[in-house]
């Protein structure tokens, strides 16, 4: 109230003091009423309702009330510019409580940046605060549980594009991927495109069989050996993703993985180095980690 012009302050005041007188007055007033305590009104035929003063406890509490709120306005800031009898300062100790607490605040924050990766994996509020960072950056793509959604790869496995150790994704969440698979359809051709996508998910299924998609593992040895590998367990050097497991980013139906082999896929993580402070970066990871 202290930053109230002094008119308003004159009015507040008053205001608070009037409010007390007239509480008080108007509790005693009702408590010792000798008027009649039957009205005329009646409920279900001889029920009637009295004015019977409140309980004696009742009274003397709200009597209590008043007077403390009465002392401790004396003793305390209340009335404007008035100090109290303590000459305690609202602002001041304002200023005192928010330089404690920002002391406290970064001084966790020089133990969370000192600490390694694995101390912080056990950490449980540097884990919340992690949970919480991923939330807010990265539950949009990822899904809130990091489990990912359509053409958002899943973080909670041990599939990972550009690998799964703690550099790896430091460098992936820091500066972001661009994954660019070509198209292959004008290359292959129709026939092209679908033994391959047959072959490809023959392997993924267990259900390789040499006479029905020869063919097209000829084809994949031709043209995807280089990036996704002989055995189809992909390149993290290159974003390449493994094949030959039932994990999809785009799907792994017959349909979706012949488009994806003739229109190609642009994958692209953003950078979030201008987002994020290295010691939020640091905790995203520690989090990831230790959930996959």
């Amino acid at each position: 109230m202290a930053d109230l012009p002094l008119l308003w302050q004159i009015v507040v005041t008053g205001l608070i003091i009037l409010g007390l007188v007239y509480l008080l007055t108007l509790g005693i007033s009702i408590y010792f009423s000798k008027e009649s305590d039957v009205h005329d009104v009646t409920w279900d035929g001889n029920l009637e309702e009295g004015s019977n003063p409140a309980p004696a406890w009742w009274f003397w509490l709200g009597i209590s009330s008043a007077i403390f709120a009465i002392f401790y306005m004396i003793f305390y800031p209340s009335f404007g510019n008035y100090k109290g009898l303590f000459e305690m300062d609202n602002a001041q100790r304002y200023i005192e409580s928010k330089a404690n607490i920002t002391h406290d605040y970064y001084k966790e924050l020089e133990g969370l940046e000192q600490s390694d990766t694995v101390t912080l994996q056990f950490n449980a509020d540097a884990m919340k605060l992690a949970s919480n960072i991923f939330a807010q950056n990265c539950a949009a793509c990822h899904n809130k549980d990091g489990v990912g959604q359509a053409n958002f790869p899943n973080l909670t496995d041990d599939d990972w594009i550009w690998g799964g150790e703690l550099e790896q994704i430091t460098q992936t969440i820091t500066n972001g991927r661009k994954a660019t698979m070509p198209a292959w359809g004008s290359v292959l051709g129709k026939e092209g495109v679908e033994n391959v996508a047959k072959y490809v998910k023959s392997v993924a299924d267990n259900v390789y069989d040499e006479k029905k998609h020869g063919v097209g593992k000829a084809k994949y040895r031709q043209f995807c050996i280089a990036c996704h590998g002989m055995s189809l367990k992909g390149n993290p050097i290159f974003g390449a993703p493994n094949l030959g497991d039932s994990v999809w980013i785009y799907g792994g139906d017959l349909e979706t993985i012949k488009q994806s082999i003739a229109s190609g896929r642009q994958g692209v993580m953003p950078a979030h180095k201008d987002r994020l402070t290295p010691l939020q970066i640091k905790l995203l990871a520690a989090w990831l980690k230790r959930n996959n």
